[in-house]
């Protein structure tokens, strides 16, 4: 009985789950066609696309293009875009001013949603379905200043991905803000809504909590909001 369930459960994952590929691990490296050319031949079916204008420029047509007809070309999907966390204008990992959905400054933030929109409207020559964000960077401490800030912009950022057929997507990290508990809390206190939650399995393996427990606990907060 038990092989019998473990089966079935298998085969329910089989049929929902594909292989996806994030095309940061060539973020230092400008995005060419002969990377998703690597990755479907490694056997993915589709990818994310890290927007950083060193290594996908958002802003460029002509990479929108290129990225369409390799993607169609191969056979992936485009799964998600993942957006940008910096004004960088090299390929390299790190470099250029944050972009950040908390930032309390009012004029910084306007100027942080205005470069997050160009990255979302890729999606008006190169249709896809869910862009993730971060909660702040990696270190961002919880603060009701940067919570309202943070409500602010994806309340704006929401309403404007609705028009391109984009879901805006809030990712956990290892930061307090990034936190999968005050995440939850964050939806359930603004009662924002159209807005959903990526969980990342790399990042939740950062949580401070026992090995074997830091997926389960880490899940179970987002549970029915991703």
């Amino acid at each position: 009985m038990h092989a019998h369930v473990a089966s079935k459960h298998s085969g329910e994952f089989n049929r929902i789950m594909q292989r996806l590929l994030s095309t940061y691990i060539f973020v230092s490296r400008k995005l060419r066609p002969e990377h998703l050319e690597q990755i479907a031949e490694a056997g993915f079916q589709g990818v994310e696309i890290f927007c950083s204008r060193g290594h996908f420029d958002y802003t460029a047509k002509t990479e929108m293009q290129a990225m369409a007809g390799a993607l169609a070309h191969h056979g992936l999907t485009l799964s998600s875009m993942h957006a940008p966390v910096s004004r960088d204008m090299s390929s390299t990992r790190e470099g250029g001013s944050p972009l950040s959905i908390c930032e309390v400054e009012r004029v910084r933030r306007i100027e942080a949603m205005d470069e997050l929109k160009r990255a979302i409207d890729v999606a008006e020559e190169l249709p896809f379905p869910r862009m993730v964000f971060h909660m702040g960077n990696s270190r961002e401490t919880a603060d009701p200043r940067k919570r309202d800030a943070a409500f602010s912009s994806l309340e704006h950022l929401i309403l404007h991905a609705r028009h391109v057929g984009v879901t805006i997507c809030v990712e956990n990290t290892a930061s307090e803000m990034g936190d999968p508990a005050y995440l939850r809390a964050f939806v359930e206190e603004t009662r924002l809504t159209g807005l959903r939650f990526n969980f990342d399995i790399g990042h939740a393996h950062l949580a401070e909590l026992a090995e074997e427990e830091r997926l389960k606990k880490s899940f179970a907060p987002l549970r029915g909001l991703v």
